[in-house]
Order: structure tokens, then sequence, then C-alpha cells
């Protein structure tokens, strides 16, 4: 059994034998005498039968508990039930006793001690099998656990190597101290990190004496192998723990190595392929410090010498994965640095182990920073600022970690052609992703203002006699220091953590401020906060004094730099803004003129393609018809059938008529109305929007009627009616104002017949000629007019009724009259009690 195997065992061991403890204490029982005269009952309850009294004062034993309310107890021999409220716990002094109770009595202590003797064997027994447990190597979360459930006895100090303290927890633990100090150590193991707990408590465990000597192969002179003796460091502390497969292996072939027998003698080989070593089997340990060389087979060292002189010629070895060989020579390489203080040395060796093993990666790293604070020469100090930027690491191969991997600069260097300069600007902070950014024509964009605007910022702070790098490092110095300040108590953050994090709040602060600039441009009016990260009001001031204030100039300055959406991009925008359309739409209403209507159709044509996704498109046409229904009747009638097929495929259909005014703009004649109906209700049906449209635009085609004139006939009235004609013509001679028409053309024939019928005008009216309205109507316009065109509704009833007229009749024939010369608009309209009229209208008709 191994190790690890033995240590679970012991601690089960240990498990076992504590609560055994509590199942042998279970017996106790107590002793009441009664504050009162109670029934002794055969059962739990005032419905059983009671066996006994029970006198006030008297003794009786406690033997159980039966629910809240009742106690099962024992009275001169009888064993019964009675209510626990009337039960007083008390002590029996020895000379009150009866004889049998008081041998009774001694038979209880005898167990009594007897119990507390196996207790404080078990105690013990537990206490020094966790700390021989513990002597063999200590777990942070075991010791968490024996903290918070064996604290009250000590446990976790026996564990953690602190006998006397362990010892003095039992002596208290009838006390609440030991439970306090366990609860304590508790929450202080759990906050502590790996690396301190190991440090602190397992860095002592070393197999070999400080003086103890071993061989180490140097390199060769003329491919000659000498042995030199180097007297190797046995502690160093360990920068984070190591962490490999917890199974072990049992090899028979280990020995124990002391000074006496090490043999570190190795064969000379070529530097042929088949002379090469293989490393031989060793189960991948936690490697603590270089002694762990010590504890390797003959054939394991014979490789690790191996290794290390291949490493010290700039040679690859391949390990198989056996990572113990590399964290021993990791050590090796931090003991050596001790004496020669080569850190470009130490720095060549990590990255070529790294190559070898990538696990090492990470400690190297973190050593090679370690040793870099505490030097003062120019190259440590440029290496460390080189080293606190992930992606240096990766991009020099001190770390296999991509920091830049899935940000905007790498995700579009090649798609856009970034220099290095604006990769590492879009770099500098994680892809800020929302609904906005994640449409790539939006991103694209932003990023292409964002660099626009970094670059001209540049120039004006060079202007000012500074740079943006100076001013990012002086707001990154200023940040890293309150963001340490804040956190101080987290032992994982460092310097370098806390610097890369400041600088990308500065220049993802600067990206969002674009990022709403393009927003406006792109017609989406939801804005994401451009706030710089409020740490402190004065910080927040400085920011926008020194770089904010500039910043929002040039974003203003160059906003028009910003490309305009293409189609994708927009149907992907309309799609989340519904309403996005009418910013397109309320252009073209603006910029709209009669003689210019097919720029308004084409707009409408571009915002259909681009709003195919929105779930609102119906509205477009719904408003577009109302629009242009005085401009194109035919365009409108169209766009109300678009209305209704798109409106169709929607989740509700709501199907909404045009206001009444629109309609008798568009129809003449009831026939106009039925057919226009007829479309709609066969469109309804089919969703055949093609062929709507065709019928639609034959919808104002006249058509024309074929009369047959019988000859006879005509001839046959003429002669019976010939007296009454004349007649009438002697009249219509008389009357100067009225005269009837009757076109007769050369190409008459028997089919066609026209007859055109001119009404009389009143060369008196204010109005012009093709407004033909009677005196009542006139009338009444001028009233509105000359009462600052506004009347009330009572009056206009009041005029109708007087002249035989209902109001609303009155009013249509006036709107009716005018609405030719209006396009389709209505002369005088409804506002609330009164009637008004447009000033612009009512000049249209007057003379």
């Amino acid at each position: 059994m191994d190790i690890i195997e033995q240590n679970k065992a012991l601690f089960k061991i240990s498990v076992v034998l504590i609560f055994s403890f509590f199942s042998l204490i279970v017996h106790a029982s107590d002793y009441y005498i009664t504050t009162s005269d109670v029934n002794l009952r055969s059962g739990a309850g005032k419905s059983h039968k009671p066996i006994a009294v029970i006198k006030k004062g008297d003794t009786v034993k406690l033997l159980g508990n039966s629910g809240s309310y009742w106690a099962k107890i024992q009275y001169q021999n009888k064993v019964g039930y009675s209510a626990k409220q009337y039960l007083l716990q008390i002590e029996i002094p020895q000379k009150l006793e009866e004889p049998e109770e008081v041998k009774e009595s001694l038979e209880e202590n005898s167990v009594s001690f007897s119990t507390f003797f196996i207790f404080m064997i078990i105690i013990l027994v537990s206490a020094i099998i966790l700390k021989k447990i513990g002597e063999v190597h200590r777990n942070k979360s075991v010791a968490s656990i024996i903290s918070f459930f064996f604290g009250v006895f000590g446990f976790q100090k026996f564990y953690l190597g602190k006998t006397s303290q362990g010892i003095l927890s039992i002596l208290f633990s009838w006390t609440f101290i030991p439970i306090i100090v366990g609860i304590i150590d508790f929450i202080r193991l759990e906050i502590m990190a790996d690396t301190k707990f190991n440090d602190k408590y397992n860095k002592s465990k070393k197999s070999a004496p400080q003086a103890q000597k071993v061989y180490s192969i140097q390199k060769m002179d003329d491919g000659q192998k000498t042995d030199k003796t180097v007297n190797q460091r046995t502690t160093m502390k360990l920068p984070t723990s190591t962490y490999y497969s917890k199974q072990q292996y049992k090899d028979d072939s280990i020995i124990d190595i002391n000074t006496e027998n090490l043999d570190l003698k190795i064969e000379k080989h070529s530097d042929s392929e088949e002379n090469k070593l293989a490393p031989p089997f060793w189960p991948n340990l936690y490697i603590y410090s270089y002694d762990a060389i010590k504890n390797a087979t003959k054939a394991q060292k014979e490789f690790y010498f191996y290794l290390k002189k291949e490493v010290l010629n700039d040679n690859y070895v391949d390990i198989q994965d056996h990572t113990n060989y590399a964290f021993v020579l990791y050590f090796d390489f931090l003991n050596e640095y001790q004496d020669h203080k080569d850190i470009k040395l130490l720095d060549k060796q990590f990255k070529l182990l790294g190559e070898i093993c990538p696990k090492t990666k990470i400690y190297s790293i973190s050593s090679l920073q370690k040793e870099l604070r505490k030097r003062t020469d120019t190259y440590s100090i440029e290496k460390l600022k080189d080293l606190e930027d992930p992606s240096y690491q990766f991009e020099h191969g001190y770390s296999d970690f991509n920091p830049d991997l899935y940000k905007l600069g790498t995700e579009y260097k090649e798609k856009l052609g970034l220099s290095n300069q604006e990769t590492r600007w879009l770099n500098k902070f994680y892809n800020p992703s929302n609904v906005f950014t994640s449409i790539e024509g939006c991103c694209i964009a932003i990023i292409k203002q964002y660099i626009i605007i970094l670059k001209e910022l540049d120039k004006l702070l060079k202007k000012n006699g500074t740079t943006l790098v100076k001013e990012v490092t002086y707001f990154k110095n200023k940040l890293r220091a309150i963001y340490e300040n804040r956190s101080s108590e987290w032992e994982y953050y460092n310097g370098s953590y806390f610097g890369n994090q400041a600088e990308s709040d500065i220049y993802l602060t600067i990206f969002k401020r674009v990022e709403n600039s393009v927003r406006d441009s792109f017609g989406h009016t939801r804005k994401v906060s451009g706030d710089f990260p409020y740490v402190s009001k004065a910080l927040t001031d400085e920011f926008e004094n020194k770089i904010g204030s500039i910043l929002q100039e040039l974003i203003g300055e160059y906003q028009y730099r910003t490309d305009n959406p293409d189609i994708e991009t927009q149907i992907v925008l309309n799609s989340h803004n519904v309403n996005r359309w009418k910013i397109d739409f309320t252009v073209l209403k603006d910029n709209f003129k009669k003689e210019e209507v097919e720029k308004f159709i084409d707009g409408i044509v571009v915002l259909e393609e681009t709003n195919q996704k929105n779930p609102n498109i119906e509205n477009i046409f719904f408003e577009a018809s109302k629009f242009i229904a005085k401009y194109d009747k035919v365009q409108a009638l169209k766009y109300y059938a678009k209305y209704i097929y798109y409106d169709l495929k929607s989740k509700k259909f709501d199907n909404k008529e045009l206001t009444k005014t629109v309609q008798k703009s568009l129809f003449k004649t009831d026939e106009q109305i039925n057919d226009f109906k007829e479309i709609i209700s066969e469109l309804i049906k089919t969703s055949d929007i093609h062929t709507a449209l065709d019928r639609i635009s034959k919808i104002y085609i006249p058509k024309r009627k074929k009369i047959k004139l019988d000859r006879s006939e005509i001839q046959e009235v003429e002669q019976k009616h010939e007296g009454t004609v004349e007649l009438l013509n002697e009249y219509l001679e008389d009357d100067e104002s009225k005269e009837i028409t009757v076109s007769n053309n050369e190409n008459y024939s028997e089919e066609d017949s026209e007859v055109t019928i001119i009404h009389s005008s009143d060369n008196n009216s204010i109005f012009i000629s093709e407004v033909q309205i009677g005196q009542v109507q006139e009338e009444l316009i001028k009233k509105i007019i000359s009462n600052s065109y506004r009347i009330n509704q009572s009056e206009v009833d009041k005029y109708a009724t007087e002249n035989g007229m209902f109001k609303n009749q009155l009013i249509d024939s006036i709107n009716e009259a005018c609405e030719e010369c209006l396009d389709g608009e209505a002369l005088i309209e409804e506002d609330e009690e009164d009637y008004i009229i447009e000033e612009s209208y009512y000049k249209e008709i007057v003379k």
C-alpha cells in the first residue's frame, strides 16, 4: 500500500474510533422530582389509564422522551408516562438513597468511568494517528474538515504538527474555547492559498540533511564527461503548488539514498539517436524541491543527469510526460542561480525547459518575475515590464495561453488588414459583446472609427507635449494603485494583473464612446455606458480633462467618416429595432416633392428590402399608402395591398382600414370601391400579391359601354315629340346662362354616342371655376372665414336647419366639391366642438 492509501486508511480508523465513543454514552439517564401530584399513565397521553399517583416531591428516573409533552419515567419499579412540565431535574445525594439505589448508582458511576476511560483512549489514539498522517503529507482540505468537525478536541493541531496546542485543546475540550479555535482554523485554512499552505506545513519534510552532497554532470569539454561535486541547496520555496496524478506506482527498485551509498556515475553516451536515453517510469508526484531526486532509483537519477547535460547544451529531450524530471531540474536551476546570479542564463534555461515540459512554464515565469523584482539593473526592469503583459508572454514562449485569441484585434487582423499597432489597440480589452457589436457590419464600423480616433487623439496629444501611451500609463498607474489597495487581502492578485486591468478599462472606455457614435449614425437609439470606470470622482474628472473632452470632439468631428451599413447589416438591425424604419421614412417624407414621386417609391423599395426580418414590416406600407394617396392613387392602393400581404404573415392580422378622408380621395365611384374590395378579399384568400398588384394598376381605367341604337325607334320618337322639342328650344334660347350642347362627331356611329353637359356657373362666386357649390355652401364658408377660420358645430347645425339641410350633409357637400382641387384633402375638418378650415387650403380655392 502506498503512502496516500496508508494515510486514507489511518484517517478512516480515527474517524471510526471517534464516532464509536458517542455510541457508548447514549445510555446516560437523569433523575427528577415532581413539582405536583401527577398520574403515572400506561401511555403518552391523557387517554391512557393511570398506573399510579406520584406525590409532589417524589423522585423519578427519566428513561426517555415521548414527543414534546410526555416523558417515559420509572417510579418505584413501575415504568410509565407523565407530563414533562411537572418534572424538575435534581442530583441525588448519596446519603438519601436506599441501599438498592446506592448499588445502582455505584454501577452507573462505574460505567461512566469506563466510558470516560474508553473515550480518552479513543481521543489519544486518534490524535496520534492524525499526527502520523500529517508527518507524511498534509492536505489543506483534510485539515479544513478536521478543524470544522473535530476542532473541539484540537485534532487539526495534531494533524498540522502542533502537538502542544492539540494537547491544550483536549484539556480544555469541556469549554467552548477549542470549538471557537476550530472554527477560526477552518476559516483560515479555507481562504489560505495552496502554495502558502504547502510552504507553511509541508516545506520542512525533507528526506536528507542539508550537508548532503550529490554529483551533477557539467558541460563536456572535447566530448569528455567530468564529474564535479557541488553543494546543493535542499530547501526551495515553491511559488505555486504543482499537482499531478495522485496515483503512485509501487516500484520495488526504489532504494534509500544516503551520503554513503549515493552513486551517480553515468556511463558515457554518444550523440547518436540509438544511444539517447529513454526516461524510466517515474509516477508523477508533488515536487517541492530538488531533494526529490534523492528518492529516485538509480536509473531515474541516471536519466535526470543526462537530461540536465542536454539542456545545458541547448538540446531538446523528450521526457514522455514524466514531469518529475522537469520539475526537479526546475528547482535545480533555481538553486544554481543563487550562486551565479545570471538572470539571462536562468531565463534561457527556463525557456528550453518549458519547451520540454510545458507544465513548468507557469512556475518558471512566476519565479523569473520574482527574481527580476529583486534586481535594479535596466535589463531586469524592462524585462519585468514586458513579462507583465500576457500577450508578450505568449508571443515569446513563456506561456501557452494566448490571452488575445478571442479579442477583436486577433479576430479582424487578417480580415481588415490591421497593422501590429492597430491590432494591439484592439487587443487591450476583451470583446464587449452585445446585440449591436454582435452584428459584424456594426462591429467593423466601430473598429474602423476606433482606429481613426486613436490615431487622431495621439496626434493632438503630441502637439500638447505628451503622447497617448504616456497618458494611458499615467491613469494606468493611478488605477492600479487603487485596485491593489482595495484587493490587498487577496494574495493571488498581483501588480501585473491590476496594471493590465486598468489599461483595459481606459481603452474600453474609448471604444464604447466610439460605439455610441456609430450607433447614432446607424439609427440605433439604444446606447451603452461610456463612463470612465468610477473609482474616484477626482480621477474621473481628471480623465475627462486630459483625454475625455478631446476624445468627444474628435468623435463628433469624424462621425461623417462612419461607413453606411450594408443591406445585410440593416436587415439585422431592423430585426432588433422594429421601429428603426421610421427614421428613413421620415426623411423620405421631409424630402418629398410632387414632381419626384419616383424617389419616394424607390425609397420604399429599399425599406422593404432592409426590413424583410422586421416583424412589423406591414406598418411601413400602411403609412406609405396614407402619405402617397394625395399624389399617386394607384401607388397608394398598391401599398395598401402590400400592407395586407405582410399583415397576413404577422403574428396578428390587424387588417386596419384607411381613413374615410383617404378613401374619398382614392375612389370616385362605388364601382371603384367594390372592385378594390374584391381585390383585397381575393388577396386575403390566396396571398397572391402579384395578381393583386396587377389588378390594382387597372382599377382606374374607364369601362366603356357599347350602346346599340334602333333607327326606326329614334325616328318614331322624334315625330312624336317634335312640338315639345321646338317649345323647349325656345325656352333655352331665352336663358343665356344655361345651354345644352349636343356634340356630333363626324365619326359618329350607331354604336357610340357622347353627351357633354356644361353646368351653370355664377360669375359673382368668390371661388375658382373648378369649385362648383351652391349659395348656401358658399355662405357657410364665408361665415367660417370671417370668424378666424373656425365656427362652432351648433351654429352650423342651426344654419343647415334654416336652409332645409342636415349639418353633415352640408359639410360633406362642400368637401366633395373642393376635394379635387385640394388633392383629396377635406376643406372643413372637425376640431373638438368646432369646424375649422386650413388657411392654406382656402387660398387654393379662392379667386
